[in-house]
């Protein structure tokens, strides 16, 4: 049975390294033969020559792509057209930062053969260094990480930083990322898997299953999460209609956009404290952005250049 695994990146040379580094280290199972297709989405391609260099020291078969189009979907639906032509059992993705857990793998089958799910996700956990320990410097990326108490929990969608599942099912629906969102930089994957969760496919998170990522500097910056939050408000309409059809959809919008406003009102009271402070501003952005979302979208940009 073959196992894809599909890594996009762009100008991350060191971190894609380590990151097949990790790959390469998998605690393997039987009868699984894993392909690695990169799609490096920058114009000059310029993963492609230390890559070609490295891969004959790898025990997995690298497949190596440039998609010139910049967005993360025009990547992400690259990667699906290789995979097509390959046909695998099974397919995965990952972030080209991210450092995955040696016993993935194994966990991977162990949780689908004890939920018999067809789709399974992780943590992205943060890799935290000595430096950030000592400062006074707040991780804002931890506000949109989901963590729960349970090893194993039945969860609406899955990011495609860390998720593994069974190939047929995109087959079958013929899917492939929304070009839409290509211009938040975020969102398709949520959009990916609401609809697959949609056709009746159940999607598990477990714990073990889990990758870890450096924390990036401009995450460290209270602009760059009010900044993701209002983006993830204004897709969250266009998610919504996209599921639940346009009229639905919007009652859905306003109803969450309610939701959030309600969440940061509650939090008032414990403005003094920060880190319920930066919650309840995380939650106004997402009400702000949902609630303009439905006159903006077609107007605004975020692509990363």
């Amino acid at each position: 049975m073959t196992l894809v695994i599909c890594i996009c990146t762009y100008n991350r040379n060191q971190s894609l390294i380590r990151c097949l580094k990790s790959i390469n280290n998998l605690y393997l199972v039987s009868n699984i033969k894993i392909n690695i297709i990169i799609v490096d989405n920058s114009t000059k391609n310029i993963s492609f020559s230390l890559i070609k260099k490295l891969k004959k020291s790898y025990k997995f078969k690298i497949i190596q792509l440039n998609e010139k189009r910049r967005g993360v979907v025009y990547a992400r639906n690259r990667c699906l057209n290789a995979a097509r032509k390959i046909n695998p059992k099974f397919i995965c993705f990952f972030d080209d930062d991210c450092v995955v857990d040696r016993f993935w793998l194994k966990n991977v089958f162990k949780i689908i053969k004890f939920t018999k799910g067809k789709i399974v996700t992780g943590p992205q956990l943060p890799l935290i260094s000595n430096s950030l320990k000592k400062s006074n410097l707040m991780n804002y990326s931890q506000f949109f990480e989901k963590t729960y108490k349970e090893n194993i929990r039945k969860v609406y969608w899955a990011a495609s930083n860390n998720v593994f599942l069974e190939y047929n099912i995109i087959k079958k629906h013929k899917l492939l990322f929304d070009k839409t969102l290509n211009k938040f930089g975020m969102g398709e994957d949520q959009l990916f898997f609401s609809k697959l969760r949609n056709y009746g496919y159940k999607i598990y998170w477990s714990k073990t299953i889990k990758v870890f990522e450096n924390i990036h500097k401009h995450r460290l910056n209270l602009k760059w999460l009010l900044t993701r939050s209002f983006r993830l408000g204004v897709l969250g309409h266009y998610i919504d209609i996209r599921i639940y059809g346009r009229v639905t959809g919007f009652i859905i919008n306003y109803l969450k956009s309610f939701y959030y406003f309600l969440k940061a009102f509650c939090l008032i009271l414990l403005f003094f404290n920060i880190k319920f402070r930066t919650q309840m501003l995380n939650y106004f952005s997402r009400f702000c952005g949902r609630l303009i979302g439905p006159f903006i979208l077609k107007k605004i940009d975020f692509v990363r250049k």
